[in-house]
């Protein structure tokens, strides 16, 4: 059984690969409290170019909580990032109240600028379909 020694173990980790490797352990062990330490970790500007695994480790849990950082996620990320987030976003069965609001506000802002990437245009639209 995984537990708080994991998780502190998790976000004091240093390399990527490990790091990675315990996050999905610890999401296929449905780890309580591992949402809390992933969101913590997928904003740390230090990791900013190692998210995707741990965007992915988070879809695989309740991503409810973490609907305002996905819906960002989606809006800003890279390739793997936002396509991860939109998998996490994709799986709340039911969310409602101002989080969803705020992430409904900022993604008709991020299709209103016109995105460069067909890629992003095409996922924001495929998000906005999630919110209706």
């Amino acid at each position: 059984m995984m537990g708080a020694r994991d998780l502190q173990a998790l976000e004091a980790c240093d390399d990527a690969s490990e790091r990675n490797a315990l996050a999905l352990r610890l999401a296929d062990a449905r780890t309580p409290g591992l949402e809390a330490v992933l969101a913590r970790l997928i904003v740390r500007p230090d990791l900013a170019n190692n998210r995707g695994t741990l965007v992915h480790a988070l879809a695989m849990l309740d991503c409810a909580p973490h609907l305002g950082l996905l819906v960002d996620l989606a809006i800003a990320g890279g390739f793997e990032v936002a396509h991860e987030a939109f998998s996490g976003l994709n799986g709340i069965d039911h969310v409602e109240g101002e989080a969803v609001r705020q992430g409904f506000v900022r993604l008709q802002a991020a299709r209103a600028a016109r995105p460069a990437e067909d890629w992003r245009r095409d996922l924001l639209d495929d998000l906005a379909e999630l919110f209706e």
